[in-house]
């Protein structure tokens, strides 16, 4: 997979939430959302593709709504959203 994947939140809370569940399952780095992506707090966790698999495993046990997406090229694709 080429490009990278970002989680976008609701809120910051839940953002800096989710960084704390995610740190220890995979590498994150906070950031602000990209442009293409309008629904969010404004800050998102962005990781590369080939941490995808346990980045879908820890979040299915993160209790706050998010979106999944991965950017390659000029369009995002949803992946996985929860509400």
């Amino acid at each position: 997979m080429s490009g990278y994947c970002v989680v976008t939140f609701p809120s910051t809370h839940a953002a800096m939430q989710a960084e704390k569940h995610l740190k220890g399952a995979l590498p994150v780095q906070m950031m602000p959302t990209p442009r293409c992506i309008s629904a969010s707090c404004g800050i998102a966790l962005r990781f590369d593709p080939s941490s995808l698999p346990e980045a879908q495993k820890a979040l299915a046990a993160f209790p706050e709504p998010f979106a999944l997406y991965q950017l390659a090229g000029e369009s995002p694709t949803l992946l996985l959203c929860k509400k």
